[in-house]
């Protein structure tokens, strides 16, 4: 058999490739040509993904974050970026409710431009981050040798700085920007942070997004036979990644695009598939959000689209078959067996190990 292995990051300590190294080897045991093809979400993973996809050259990028650790691959004139080294702290709110800056992501988007490659491919995911992208703009205006402030001019000097560079945003969450459902609201839900906190941030980065959605309608030529209104970008689908970087950089001219789709695209899933008999793919936890827009979606969608067989595992599964079938899922694994009630609790597992363990599992259920 040919099997591909596509996974993410399975457990903390175990990245997508060791994930798919782990899971390879019983395989490879038992006579079997594997393909492993580590996959990633936007929030995490986009680098390794491609290095691993296409290999490249990794180079350290420096920023104003103390002890960040940022990287960037070169492969084929195309710069790709992660924001969450630089975006990973909780901040304190400034004196007007901001949560942190977003002014690091700039200095990854002007290290790629420094390198003279002509696209650029930025990881953005959740952050407790949060200033609507101003950091950003304000970051790029002041290298560029520009004016802050929202305005039409500024919007267009900004855009024609970086007009020879295409930017790609590969959004590790779909939130827009504002709204109750926005990743202002998600505010929240990251420790440290609060109701009172979010609503405050969410104030103040609407009164910005509104300034710099008034200056984006100053750059649309009026033209009376069409609806030449600018788009609301502040509550459009991705437009929260990154604290509000992905509305900064959507109003630069980026494509806001679905993390682990276009990751699935830069290392050609979709070519890997059509070579494979069995497709496995793996997350931390088979949810909801998992079988959505994660990693065993976009695996399970490539591979139903030729008639493959999918297996997924997470570490957790809290899905149907019925979910995982609609996207091309054949069958769900947790990496543990639950235990019966009432039996004692087993000692805590080493996460490769068990990993391991459930992959010998697999190739004798699904061997031929």
């Amino acid at each position: 058999m040919h099997v591909l292995i596509a996974p993410e990051s399975i457990a903390p300590m175990l990245s997508a490739a060791d994930t798919a190294d782990a899971l390879a080897g019983p395989w490879r045991e038992a006579g079997h040509q594997v393909r492993e093809l580590p996959m990633g979400t936007g929030s995490t993973g986009l680098i390794e993904a491609v290095t691993a996809a296409r290999g490249g050259t990794t180079h350290p990028v420096t920023t104003q974050v103390p002890g960040a650790v940022a990287e960037m691959l070169l492969v084929d004139r195309t710069a790709y970026l992660e924001a969450g080294p630089v975006l990973a702290d909780t901040p304190e709110p400034d004196e007007h409710g901001l949560l942190g800056s977003t002014a690091p992501v700039a200095d990854l988007l002007l290290a790629a431009l420094d390198t003279g490659a002509q696209r650029v491919v930025l990881g953005l995911g959740g952050t407790p981050v949060h200033d609507g992208g101003a950091g950003l703009l304000s970051r790029l205006a002041e290298v560029l040798g520009y004016s802050d402030e929202p305005s039409a001019e500024t919007l267009t000097a900004l855009r024609t700085a970086l007009g020879a560079v295409a930017v790609d945003v590969a959004a590790g969450t779909d939130l827009p920007l504002l709204g109750l459902h926005g990743a202002g609201a998600a505010l929240a839900n990251h420790p440290g942070l609060d109701a009172t906190i979010a609503q405050r941030a969410e104030n103040r980065v609407g009164e910005l997004t509104a300034a710099w959605e008034r200056a984006n309608a100053g750059t649309v030529r009026h033209n009376l036979l069409a609806d030449d209104r600018a788009p609301r970008l502040g509550r459009a689908p991705h437009s929260g990644a990154g604290g509000g970087a992905g509305f900064a950089l959507a109003l630069l001219g980026a494509r806001l695009l679905p993390g682990t789709q276009l990751v699935a695209t830069e290392v050609d899933l979709a070519g890997a598939v059509a070579d494979a008999d069995l497709v496995i793919t793996a997350a931390p936890a088979l949810d909801g959000d998992a079988m959505h827009d994660g990693v065993p979606a976009v695996v399970g969608e490539h591979a139903m689209e030729v008639g493959l067989p999918v297996v997924a595992i997470g570490w957790e599964v809290h899905t149907s078959r019925r979910d995982g079938a609609r996207v091309g899922i054949s069958a769900t694994y947790p990496v543990i067996e639950a235990r019966m009630p009432g039996s004692p609790a087993p000692p805590s597992p080493d996460p490769l190990t068990a990993l391991q363990a459930r992959g010998q599992r697999i190739v004798k259920t699904w061997a031929q």
